[in-house]
């Protein structure tokens, strides 16, 4: 029998592009996970403690001694999600410990980024996927987060598999919607089990997804499927705290938090100016709780309307604010960034500290603040105009950076809140770059 020879089909030019576009996008993520594993291997202990690295081992220590429902004050003042995790690394391993939190979390943050930016590459923004991908993967602070006993670097990778998922969900339309809807409230239950404050972003984006499918039943169906299973994690909480001290809450330092950050005279930052709000215990005679704190907060941003907008706009400052110089304000002083940024180095030398400190310093830390609001405006606005799924990357990824921002309005202003969505504001400002980069190149 004579041998068929079967044709090859040619590789178009956009194939091409696809197959090579594919390959930077798990190379990029990857180089960026090399890099990390070789630093932890240089840091003593294999990682670094974040702001609140010493809370988080005291928590998990109470785990260690007495299991789930350990009494540890720090595990009901706090929410008790991230130190559980933690716990569950200790009983694999107590002497490499901290090796296991950072491997696992840059292991997490880097599969979390090849995920979204594959899905992103399917859409007609694929443009974005590359430069999105490389912004995010070499962001000093965040990227570097992962090494850092610290809830924002895993809150960001478990935003960005939601965004992920929801992108697929599009994408395959014919696969079953309720299974997408499981797997991104799952990773919102993920997000808020570790920071509890992070569950409203996630139920915004949520809702913005139902309601882009045409029946409305089909769409309020996935919706409570995503949010049963994002309830899951708070209540888990609530039940731990019952069992431990009798009660039903996630975690008691909402008021203190919400009082530290308003007042007559303070900016909104931790570092409170004048005296605190006045609060009174709802029963005569009892104790201030937490809720009667939050109560007295609230009732003096409704009362005090002109402050409320001052301690806005103070607030919002401090969470863009650059995580050094003369604006700074927040909890950032153990970001890795800051062991090898330069910028830090200038103002710490004292023949140049007062040019980083001074008039100069301050006009470049606005130009930053500026641009990264203004970036990813715009960026917004241009994803919006594309199409359909690119407005729908938008709205999510906006919705969850703004009300991050929303809730820092209402608590503390502090540049460190913003780790945790970073991954979706760097999204929109890389569209607003590549968008800029590309008018600049056309006019030359």
């Amino acid at each position: 029998m004579a041998k068929q020879i079967k044709s090859k089909k040619p590789v178009t030019q956009a194939a091409k592009a696809e197959i090579k576009r594919f390959r930077y996008l798990i190379a990029i993520p990857v180089i960026a996970l090399v890099i990390k594993l070789i630093t932890m291997g240089n840091i003593q202990g294999g990682g670094w403690l974040g702001a609140d690295g010493e809370n988080y081992f005291k928590g998990v220590d109470g785990l260690y001694a007495d299991g789930f429902f350990s009494k540890a004050e720090i595990l009901n003042y706090w929410p008790a999600g991230y130190p559980i995790l933690l716990w569950l690394l200790v009983m694999i391993s107590v002497s490499k410990f901290v090796y296991l939190i950072s491997f696992i979390q840059t292991l997490f943050f880097a599969y979390a980024t090849y995920y979204m930016t594959k899905n992103i590459s399917k859409t007609s923004v694929a443009w974005l996927a590359v430069p999105a991908s490389i912004f995010i993967s070499f962001n000093p602070t965040l990227s570097l987060s992962t090494l850092a006993v610290g809830y924002e670097a895993p809150v960001a990778a478990c935003f960005m598999m939601a965004i992920g998922v929801l992108l697929a969900s599009k994408l395959n339309p014919e696969s079953s919607q309720y299974k997408f809807a499981s797997f991104a409230g799952a990773w919102i239950a993920l997000a808020s089990f570790m920071q509890p404050r992070y569950l409203l972003a996630g139920v915004v984006m949520l809702m913005i997804w139902s309601a882009s499918f045409a029946s409305r039943k089909v769409g309020l169906g996935l919706v409570a499927v995503s949010i049963a299973a994002m309830v899951l994690s708070p209540a888990l909480l609530i039940a731990r705290n019952a069992v431990a001290i009798n009660k039903t809450s996630i975690s008691t330092n909402l008021g203190v938090t919400m009082s530290i950050g308003a007042g007559d005279e303070t900016k909104g930052g931790y570092n409170r100016i004048g005296p605190e709000i006045p609060c009174s215990p709802q029963v005569p005679g009892a104790t201030v709780t937490d809720n009667d704190i939050v109560k007295c907060v609230l009732n003096w941003y409704l009362t005090n309307p002109k402050k409320t907008a001052k301690l806005a706009f103070y607030k919002s400052e401090f969470f863009w604010s650059p995580w050094s110089g003369p604006l700074a304000n927040g909890t950032m002083a153990r970001n890795p960034w800051l062991k090898i940024s330069p910028a830090k180095d200038l103002q710490d030398s004292q023949t140049s500290s007062h040019i980083v400190l001074g008039n100069f310093g301050k006009f470049v830390s606005w130009i930053w603040i500026i641009c990264q609001v203004g970036f990813l405006i715009y960026g917004y606005l241009i994803l919006r105009r594309i199409d359909p799924l690119a407005k729908l990357l938008a709205n999510w990824s906006m919705a969850a950076v703004s009300i991050s921002w929303l809730i820092s309005i209402g608590t503390i202003g502090d540049h460190r809140f913003r780790i945790p969505t970073m991954g979706l504001s760097l999204l929109l400002q890389v569209a607003a770059i590549w968008k800029i980069k590309n008018k600049v190149s056309k006019a030359l």
